[in-house]
Parts: C-alpha cells; structure tokens; sequence
C-alpha cells in the first residue's frame, strides 16, 4: 500500500509539472511509468510513414484516428502520445477534451533512434495494462512491423513480425489489412 501511495504522490506531481510545463517547439511530452519523456519530432520519413497509415485509415469510416495526440486512460496516470491510433467513430470526444485511451482500440508507434527503448519496452507494458488490443510497432530501421495482440496485464499474450512489403492483417474488429509495401526505410549507419 506504501508503494501505491507513492507512486500516486510522484504521479500527481508529474501531472502538475505537465499542466505548466513549456515545451520547446518541435518537441512531445509524455508521461510514462511515472517519467516525464521529451523527444524530438520524427524525422520527414516518420511523418511520411504516419501519413501512410492515416491514408489507409481514412477510408474506413467507421473509425476515428489521431496522430501524435495525448490519450489518457482514467485508471491509469500514464499519458503517451502515440504516433497513431484508431478508437471507434461513435466514441464521443469533446472539441477541447482528450482521448479516452480505455475506448481506443489500435495504436502504432514509430520507431526512432530517441524512443527505442520507451516504445519497445515501456509502452508494450503501458499499451497492454490500458487494454489496447493491437499494438503495432514498425521498425523503420529494420523493415519490420511486430504486432502485439491480447492484453495482459504484464504485456501482450500474442506477438508477430511481417517484413516491409507484407500486409499486417488487423483482426476483428478492423478485419482489413496494412499495406507495408510504401514504409520507407532509414539507410544502414556505417
């Protein structure tokens, strides 16, 4: 019980720190595991691969995504703000309100060279404990898309990879797929 009361101390103080934080433009925040994160924007090809995503996306009407936009969960005081995600059209949200991260059902991150970590590690932990039942990663680094499906509450039941070029089947409720073959791809360091 200590540790909770703790963690909820440290939390709330990080919320405040949050609600009057200035952040450099070109620059996200996000509260993860009780640690404020600032990184960099994406490079051109991250933009360019969330806009790939949003295309293919946008002709499902039925759902509603957001890039880039804090979602928060009301169980939980961790507020990622992932490179994309996709809640139900229905889901009301508010003009000057947030994204219900317990109405969301996909979100994807981007990997680059400043979130590795966060985005492999962290998130799968903080993605699985909100219940979020696809959690995508692509890895533009290594041509790799890796889907986590079945939330537990310590991570996901359910891994897979596909390659650059290969659909990422989504299942019910989306039942379409991602086509990989436009990802591009950051050139190997020497």
């Amino acid at each position: 019980m200590r540790e909770e009361a703790a963690m909820t101390v440290v939390d709330e103080r990080a919320h405040r720190i949050l609600d009057h934080m200035e952040v450099p433009e070109g620059y996200n925040v996000e509260l993860i595991n009780g640690e404020i994160i600032l990184s960099p924007s994406g490079k051109p090809l991250h933009w360019e691969i969330q806009l790939e995503l949003i295309q293919q996306f946008g002709i499902h009407r039925e759902w509603r995504i957001g890039a880039e936009q804090t979602v928060i969960h009301p169980n939980f005081a961790d507020e990622p703000r992932p490179d994309f995600f996709a809640m139900p059209a229905s889901v009301p949200v508010e003009p000057d309100g947030v994204f219900p991260a317990d109405r969301i059902e996909f979100i994807v991150e981007v990997l680059s060279r400043n979130n590795r970590g966060t985005d492999l590690v962290d998130k799968v932990e903080v993605y699985a404990r909100f219940g979020i039942g696809l959690y995508l990663i692509i890895d533009p680094f290594k041509g790799q898309c890796v889907s986590h499906r079945s939330p537990k509450a310590e991570g996901y039941a359910e891994s897979s990879m596909t390659d650059f070029g290969g659909p990422v089947e989504l299942p019910e409720p989306f039942g379409f797929a991602i086509d990989t073959s436009r990802f591009g791809r950051y050139p190997a360091k020497h």
